[in-house]
């Protein structure tokens, strides 16, 4: 489904395209390992031009003190945002989808974005993905357990059709152990409960009864699957076949270890610890792994690989983890730390980190080992003995209201009377317009955007063009225009729902990019931040320096809903859309997913980043600057790895780095497309819009220089729309002259500006650099 917006409200949209995933030709796996499935296919979400951003100047441009360093930053998670109900002018409503009988909520509020959400909604059966593994409900006739995968990098799947391929893909429902029970006899011998709902994990029940049930730690990042037994007799498939199994010497007493070889020529290592008191044999029965007797509290561990030093962690488990986090000058540090149960020879865990964090990985973590295992599509992982993950990533200590670049020799930003002139004669134009009318819009999406368009414009009257005239004109109109928002008198008011616990549109299913469903949120309301952030700076110093303290707490219920981060706050999950793992942000919400979450637009993730940095530092909470700017500095690497495609990348695989952009990264799959289009101004500028001043920290000079060459500048001259303004101001990130040379020319024609772009902005970024 989709629909189509009206040419004259300046959108620029597009039917959906379907994801090539509903069942795909495996390739080199063949049938006996995998399940035949339907994979549902996915909402679209109608994106039409979601537009780049104006520019936003720096410190010492403004002269404003807005230092992150300020507060005690020992911890920038050690406190909630807030902990009051959130606004009464939001409805309170129960959600369409309801939880399911064993979903346990607990009294909190239960994540939506986060990866094991398949196993939150409908039937439970898609898989999640804790990298490097995959995991879900296996339902036979014959019996029920949890299926395990671990896909080698030779087995993904490649698009043949188009060089450089448009996607890639993991193969799905290789089954290569399914943990299981004897009393599992049936598809529906046993259930599956969810229970410890948190950001970085979620513990799986695979229960007969309330006593006779297999625990799963799902932990990202986790080396073992572990599968802990009680009151039952354990018993282990494998679709793919058991080839051998052969007894190791014990690392440990109570630890038994097998090499287990399956007909794909893998070999996995197998640990059963059984408690003091108990004894357990494993036999091969039937081509199954079954044990000769129930146990209470046996502990099955199976690892992809036969690295030996892996003994010193077997026997221990992340059960949680920990974030924390810190900034100190121009690096921030965030740190992992799992919560660990059952003991090993060395004192830890195995964990695998993903290529950002290696990259930037500090001393504490510890242990690494020679053993990498491949991910799903973000690369291979590397095995640490550790019950720590840290890393610590450069920050963009220079970073704030003002145009910033990281163009080699660019000093801050500077302007010519030539360039003022040709800002000015846009902005007599476009702070005339009718800020209320055109953000009136049945969408938090587009409105954001454009009211974050006016609000640049604001700035660049106020600290570039220093006119007051200007300013008060516009000012108000701003103000108009978001009191609508704040009062939820919009076309589609917002309600918090109280069965996931969030702020939504009232909207139907489809409507506003899935909004209602959790879809996008950080996308969405990261544009009102910013847009408030701004306002209430230029407030402060223009206006009567009221509109912050009147509406602070509308502003602070859009960050709880998409980046509370604490969870002494009850109404928000902790970080709904922020994987503090992956080191980005997934859109998807309480949809079903054969590949798992998905992000489209890294770039909108950045800016929801940045708009809580601005808020920050307007609202003088270092902390909440702090958290953003640490955001920032992550997006910078997991992007570069994941998403943007320097010529050097090593993370992705060789052939695919050649689109230069992901498209839509998931779980399980990349699709170099977007929900909207196919076309290559698409596909590329939703990673670059909004053009901010955080922008060219995360987009290099160099990566965005190499994209144009090799993708852009062709075509450039044939896109007559929005898309063709976009591609001329993301320019400005490596080529600001060509950029301003662009919009400051006399025949410059507004129906290159998308909805969310100014004119004023586009002369303001671009000719800060000349």
């Amino acid at each position: 489904m989709w629909h189509w917006i009206p040419a004259n409200t300046g959108h620029y949209s597009r039917p959906a395209i379907p994801p090539p995933y509903v069942r795909y030709d495996m390739g080199n796996v063949t049938a006996p390992h995998r399940r035949n499935e339907y994979v549902p296919p996915i909402p679209p979400r109608n994106y039409a031009t979601p537009p780049p951003l104006p520019p936003r100047p720096r410190d010492d441009f403004t002269n404003a003190d807005t230092s992150t360093a300020k507060n005690d930053m020992s911890n920038l998670f050690s406190a909630p945002l807030s902990t009051d109900a959130p606004l009464s002018e939001f409805k309170r409503v129960q959600h369409e989808v309801k939880l399911l009988p064993g979903v346990h909520k607990d009294d909190k509020p239960v994540p939506t974005n986060k990866f094991y959400a398949n196993m939150l909604v409908a039937d439970q059966t898609l898989p999640i993905w804790t990298q490097p593994y995959s995991l879900w409900l296996d339902q036979e006739k014959s019996y029920v357990g949890m299926a395990i995968s671990q896909i080698r990098a030779d087995q993904r799947v490649f698009d043949t059709h188009n060089k450089p391929p448009r996607f890639f893909f993991a193969p799905r429902g290789i089954r290569s152990f399914v943990f299981s029970a004897t009393e599992f006899n049936s598809s529906n011998a046993a259930s599956l409960d969810m229970r410890d709902l948190k950001h970085l994990s979620a513990q799986a029940r695979l229960a007969k009864s309330d006593h006779e049930y297999i625990q799963f730690p799902l932990v990202q990042g986790m080396g073992f699957v572990t599968a802990i037994y009680y009151n039952l007799v354990p018993k282990l498939y494998s679709p793919v076949g058991f080839r051998s199994i052969q007894g190791q010497t014990s690392p440990r007493s109570g630890i038994n270890k097998y090499r287990v070889q399956l007909h794909d020529n893998v070999t996995w290592t197998l640990y059963v610890s059984v408690p003091q008191g108990q004894s357990l044999t494993l036999s091969l029965q039937n081509g199954a792994i079954v044990g000769d007797k129930g146990v209470n509290g046996c502990v099955f561990q199976i690892v992809s690989s036969t690295e030996d030093a892996i003994d010193r962690a077997a026997g221990c488990y992340p059960v949680d983890g920990s974030l924390t986090g810190s900034i100190d000058g121009s690096n921030g540090t965030y740190t992992l730390t799992y919560s660990t149960r059952g003991s090993s020879n060395g004192g830890t865990t195995l964990m695998y980190a993903l290529p950002h964090h290696v990259e930037y990985a500090t001393g504490k973590t510890t242990g690494k080992i020679n053993s990498t295992l491949a991910s799903t599509v973000l690369g291979n992982m590397q095995g640490y003995l550790t019950n720590v993950i840290e890393a610590k990533v450069p920050i963009a200590s220079g970073l704030s209201f003002d145009p910033f670049t990281t163009i080699p020799d660019k000093m801050g930003p500077q302007y010519s009377d030539s360039v003022k002139q040709k800002i000015r004669e846009a902005a007599d134009k476009e702070v005339n317009n009718d800020v209320s009318r055109e953000s009136d819009l049945d969408s938090m999406y587009y409105s954001g955007k454009i009211l974050l368009k006016y609000a640049w414009i604001l700035y660049v009257c106020q600290y570039i063009l220093h006119d007051g005239d200007k300013v008060s004109k516009l000012m108000p109109k701003l103000k108009d225009a978001i009191q609508r928002f704040i009062s939820n008198r919009q076309q589609l008011p917002l309600n918090y729902d109280t069965t996931w616990n969030g702020i939504i549109s009232s909207g139907t299913i489809y409507q506003d990019f899935g909004n209602p469903y959790y879809n996008d949120h950080h996308f969405h309301y990261g544009y009102h931040v910013a847009a408030a952030a701004i306002l209430a700076k230029v407030d402060a110093d223009a206006g009567d320096g009221k509109w912050l303290a009147a509406n602070k707490s509308w502003v602070e219920n859009l960050i709880r809903d998409y980046a509370n981060p604490h969870e002494d706050d009850k109404y928000f999950p902790v970080f709904r859309s922020f994987d503090w793992f992956t080191g980005h942000s997934w859109a998807k919400g309480v949809f079903e997913s054969g590949d798992g979450k998905d992000q489209e637009s890294s770039s909108e993730d950045v800016n929801a980043a940045y708009a809580l940095k601005l808020w920050g530092q307007v609202t003088n909470n270092s902390k909440l600057a702090g958290i953003g700017d640490l955001m920032i500095g992550i997006l910078r690497t997991s992007l570069n790895h994941y998403f943007l495609y320097l010529d050097d990348n090593r993370t992705m695989p060789a052939a695919f780095i050649k689109n230069k952009v992901s498209g839509i990264l998931f779980d399980n799959k990349v699709d170099h497309a977007t929900y909207f289009g196919a076309e290559p101004q698409y596909i590329h500028m939703i990673h670059a819009i909004p053009i901010i001043p955080a922008s060219s920290f995360v987009r290099s000079p160099k990566f965005v220089r190499e994209e144009w060459d090799q993708k852009l500048s062709s075509i450039v001259d044939e896109v007559d729309d929005g898309w063709k303004g976009l591609l001329m101001l993301n320019l400005a990130l490596t080529d600001p002259q060509a950029s301003y040379k662009f919009f400051s020319d006399n025949s410059f024609q507004d129906k290159y500006l998308d909805n969310g772009q100014s004119r004023t902005w586009s002369l303001a970024y671009s000719g800060a650099f000349l």
